[in-house]
């Protein structure tokens, strides 16, 4: 079986060097704005990223959020953004997270769609035509969705289990932010904070599509053209605040089954030893049936159908999480089987034959991240606002292949702080 995987993983690895990865090109030789050329279809997919996420909302909690979603509400000839860019038939989305935000188009390539959407977005980045209607309706949208969120079980852990372990840090609130922040921020507050936000010098373009690097220069200056290259403001650091009492969060809620949740401090993506950590995860819980907690909670104990365990990697502090689901009356034992679990990796005792699997899966997985201009650009983007661009596929292929029983060990050794973990439960107590 061992010489099976082996065979397989070198299999791998030669249909890897085989495979065409795209080519990442800085437009104009500005590392900030980055191009891939797809010319099969007539297609353009644009991807606009501010230097800004909810972490950065200090006391106004989320602010970012509904600052960002108004972007597209603004007027123009009486009619919002969002309207005219239908009209085209492009399709317009904005996203915030926690460490950034961005809005995303996608548009049919003719020279008349590309200067009516480059106008468009500078329209959207200098004007602020935001009107008291539209910022009272969007603003009773984002508690709607408050509401919708403290009833639902699973954004109540993820949300709960967060303020807890990232307590002091910009990374502790919803993105979204809470009901009683909602409701102090005003039209006025929320134009100055898209001032903010919307700055030349902090802004990252990623593009995709039937599009040149010329004709991308061209359009990156009408979007631009005006915008404010203003000093950004300095921003707070984030650091890890969290120290274990041992105690488990329980979160009372009235449901037939309890969802747990367990949080440990990890790595961030720039980490030196990503790679091991991301090998560690896919044999611990990342890859399904087969993984470690999979085997344990679901097919020895039929405890859960599903459990898992997956990284996320903010840009300043990294974390590992575990979830699962099981009736109330599991709880206390499905807690003490992750526990025992989490200690089998501690040890990391893996097999050759484990690793290797994990890397077959790993690598295979990130071969599909590029089938499709929607996937090039969510990979693009992310390599751009973390600015890796350089190498960037034979660094990751690298890093994975590289990862040995050693090296795994000395990661995790040195990487996951076990005597830090956070416990929460979202049930009957």
């Amino acid at each position: 079986m061992r010489l099976l995987s082996l065979i397989i993983f070198f299999s791998l690895i030669c249909d890897l060097e085989a495979f065409a990865f795209p080519k990442i090109q800085p437009i104009k030789s500005n590392n900030n704005y980055l191009l891939v050329e797809e010319h099969a279809l007539p297609i353009i997919d644009l991807r606009i990223n501010f230097n800004y996420g909810s972490k950065n909302d200090l006391n106004n909690k989320g602010i970012t959020n509904l600052a960002i979603n108004l972007l597209g509400e603004q007027l123009l000839n009486g009619e919002k953004i969002v309207n005219h860019f239908e009209k085209i038939g492009a399709q317009y989305s904005s996203t915030v997270t926690k460490d950034t935000s961005y809005v995303s188009i996608r548009f049919i390539n003719n020279p008349s769609n590309v200067n009516h959407i480059a106008n468009l977005l500078n329209y959207m980045f200098t004007k602020y035509s935001i009107t008291t209607k539209i910022f009272s309706h969007a603003k009773e949208l984002v508690l709607s969705s408050i509401k919708a969120r403290n009833l639902n079980p699973t954004s109540l852990i993820s949300m709960r289990s967060e303020e807890k372990f990232l307590v002091d840090t910009g990374y502790a609130h919803p993105v979204m932010g809470y009901k009683e922040t909602i409701e102090l921020l005003d039209l006025e507050k929320i134009i100055l904070h898209i001032q903010k936000i919307i700055k030349k010098n902090d802004i990252k373009i990623s593009i995709v599509g039937d599009i040149d690097e010329n004709k991308s220069a061209f359009m990156i200056s009408k979007i631009l053209n005006k915008v404010s290259n203003n000093p950004t403001p300095k921003k707070k650091n984030n650091i890890l605040n969290y120290y274990s009492d041992s105690k488990i969060n329980y979160i009372n809620f009235d449901s037939v089954q309890t969802h747990i949740s367990i949080i440990i401090p990890s790595v961030t993506r720039l980490n030196k030893n990503y790679f091991n950590i991301l090998v560690a995860n896919y044999i611990f819980g990342g890859s399904g049936f087969g993984s470690m907690l999979m085997s344990e909670i679901r097919e020895k104990k039929g405890l859960a159908y599903s459990v898992h365990s997956y990284l996320m990697p903010y840009n300043e502090i990294g974390l590992m999480r575990i979830g699962m689901q099981t009736q109330n009356k599991n709880t206390e034992k499905a807690i003490i089987i992750l526990k025992e679990q989490i200690m089998k990796l501690k040890k990391a005792k893996f097999s050759d034959e484990q690793i290797n699997e994990a890397k077959i899966g790993l690598l295979r997985s990130f071969e599909l991240r590029f089938d499709t201009n929607k996937k090039i650009l969510r990979t693009l983007s992310a390599i751009n606002e973390l600015e890796i661009f350089n190498n960037y596929f034979v660094n990751y292929e690298n890093g994975i292949k590289n990862v040995t029983s050693k090296s795994l060990l000395s990661a995790i050794n040195s990487e996951i702080n076990f005597d830090n973990i956070l416990i929460s439960t979202v049930g009957r107590n």
